[in-house]
């Protein structure tokens, strides 16, 4: 719910949030190569580490100058390897840059920008959430 029209305090209040809140704004398009029925109704997910996510926009989405890709490349798929809920970006397998003394360093993701394919299931708990009766 948004309690102003002013943009300076809707930043100042997702800045300011409880980490809880940070982390559950966390969420990304569930778009699943293989469809499973006991998800239907599943929109969107929160990201843990071990979803696999394709990245939808950016350089990684196309190939761009900062990745060194050929333009109108495949979107970059990989698992997460780790979640700053602070910042709402995501570390995902793949996506680095190369830094001037070649050394490779690992580029995050704001997590509006990816979609995921692949849920990490060795979670019960959240299998059970997600699968459960939304009647």
């Amino acid at each position: 719910m948004v309690k102003s029209k002013k943009p300076g305090k809707q930043r100042k209040e997702q800045a300011n949030a409880p980490d809880h809140v940070k982390r559950k704004r966390m969420r990304a398009r569930l778009q699943l190569k293989n469809p499973d029925s006991r998800l239907d109704g599943v929109r969107s997910v929160t990201v843990r580490v071990g979803d696999t996510v394709r990245v939808i926009r950016g350089d990684f989405a196309h190939g761009g100058k900062r990745v060194g890709g050929k333009r109108n490349a495949n979107p970059l798929e990989g698992n997460v390897i780790n979640v700053d809920s602070n910042t709402g970006r995501l570390f995902i397998e793949g996506a680095t840059s190369t830094k001037s003394d070649n050394k490779e360093e690992a580029v995050p993701v704001h997590c509006s920008n990816v979609v995921v394919v692949k849920l990490d299931e060795t979670d019960k708990l959240r299998m059970q959430k997600l699968t459960a009766d939304r009647s």
